[in-house]
């Protein structure tokens, strides 16, 4: 990127969309974007949305998108664009498939750390992309090389591939987002058909605002389940070695008492292994779930945002209806409204299903485990009294029950927090406030 050139700020309330067909050619959007790409509406609408590609833009990134969105996923990602004067502009775009074609809607980079940092890694891809070229590539060839080595810096940031970077960086900037205020402005003053769009867009907002508020809620469950995921693993791991400790604790005593006391705690060891070999696995599903409850929930929250802000730039005469087909975009940031209402509530659905059996199973190994734990204090006290008995075994196998005794009243604060997942959320209100907007429509057609 060059240094000389102007870089177009907006804030964080200037949300911005376009709409274009299965080919990226714009069909729609509102002014906001002619103001920062610094082309007349006449310009934009009916070319290649490429009209605002920056140079320092990898063409793996686009590549990424393409693909992701050919499978019906959608897409977030750092870009930056540059306007017809050769500045520049910065956002976050978020990019679904919907109708015949696709909704981007951009928003502030609020993770400024975070942009930075992938700012750096398209540098390398682009470098990465450039040595294809000159080696002779075709541009489908420096495309997927591109997107290898961007997937490559990815991974090395804790990302799987840009798939992945959506579902963890969306939310989580939807999230700032919210927290910076940006909310739908109100005009209690106006009338009409667009008027009554903003108010219902407004009582949508406040509808789904508990459900949004879990964004932070979720984001930290989210990294509790990825801990507790992997110290079951270990846990799993530590419960079979205090079996094989003790029983061989127990072979090479002549006590008759020692092998009695193994004898009753072995058969619960067992138990509580029995039970914790799947229940990382099914942690890790839960994990997903709330994942993907979490973009479900951003993804309401922008599109809302989107069209309550859209309809407030057409109240206040910012846009105007007669251009560029005002009513059929707030119809397709309905339609993007209305399919993600339904999708957070599938989402839901699937989270407090598998919340109940994983707060179940995790409720009945941490209740084993603590049944567990004074037989086997005894059964080391009774090892203890052996004179054949090996001191700094019988050290470690004490330290490892006091340790499983800590971890089962872990599984058992995450059993209650997976039990106490359940929102209240019904889709079809947001569905009937959705006709209402869509009569407000017709009537404007």
């Amino acid at each position: 990127m060059s240094t000389s050139a102007s870089e177009h700020l907006f804030d964080a309330g200037e949300l911005f969309f376009s709409t274009t067909d299965t080919a990226g050619r714009i069909q729609r959007a509102n002014s906001t974007f002619m103001r920062l790409s610094g082309y007349p509406r006449g310009s934009l609408v009916g070319a290649a949305h490429n009209v605002v590609r920056h140079p320092s833009m990898p063409a793996g990134l686009f590549r990424s998108i393409w693909d992701l969105l050919g499978e019906g996923k959608a897409v977030g990602a750092y870009v930056t664009n540059e306007s017809a004067d050769g500045g520049y502009y910065r956002v976050f775009a978020t990019i679904i498939p919907c109708g015949d074609g696709y909704l981007s809607v951009r928003t502030l980079p609020m993770l400024t750390d975070l942009r930075d940092r992938v700012e750096g890694m398209y540098e390398r891809v682009v470098a990465a992309e450039e040595q294809s070229r000159q080696a002779g590539s075709t541009r489908r060839e420096v495309a997927a090389k591109g997107k290898a080595a961007l997937n490559a810096e990815l991974q090395q940031a804790g990302y799987h591939d840009v798939s992945d970077f959506t579902a963890q960086v969306m939310p989580a900037e939807i999230a700032a987002l919210v927290s910076s205020g940006v909310e739908l402005p109100t005009r209690p003053e106006a009338e009409g058909p667009v008027a009554s769009i903003l108010t219902r867009m407004d009582r949508i907002e406040s509808d789904t605002a508990h459900v949004v508020n879990l964004l932070d809620v979720y984001a930290r469950l989210i990294e509790l389940l990825r801990t507790r995921a992997t110290e079951i693993n270990h846990l799993c791991q530590q419960v079979a070695s205090v079996r094989h400790s003790l029983r061989d604790a127990a072979t090479a005593s002549k006590s008759g008492s020692l092998v009695e006391a193994w004898t009753g705690v072995e058969a619960q060891l067992l138990e509580s292994y029995e039970q914790l070999k799947p229940l990382a696995g099914q942690v890790e599903e839960l994990r997903g779930d709330v994942n993907a409850v979490r973009f479900a929930v951003a993804l309401v929250r922008l599109h809302n945002l989107m069209g309550g802000l859209f309809a407030a730039q057409l109240v206040d005469g910012v846009d105007e209806i007669g251009a560029n087909d005002a009513v059929g975009a707030l119809g397709e940031l309905c339609t993007a409204l209305h399919d993600g209402a339904q999708n957070l509530a599938l989402k839901l659905a699937i989270m407090d299903a598998r919340a109940d059996v994983v707060g179940g199973e995790l409720d009945a190994v941490a209740a084993t485990l603590a049944d567990t734990h004074q037989p086997l204090m005894q059964a080391i006290q009774t090892a203890a009294a052996d004179p054949a008995a090996r001191a700094d075994v019988l050290e470690n196998l004490r330290s490892a029950a006091e340790s499983m005794n800590a971890r089962a009243r872990d599984l058992a604060d995450l059993a209650r927090s997976c039990q106490g997942l359940a929102v209240d959320y019904d889709p079809d209100v947001l569905d009937q406030r959705l006709e209402r907007i869509r009569e407000d429509l017709a009537a404007l057609s």
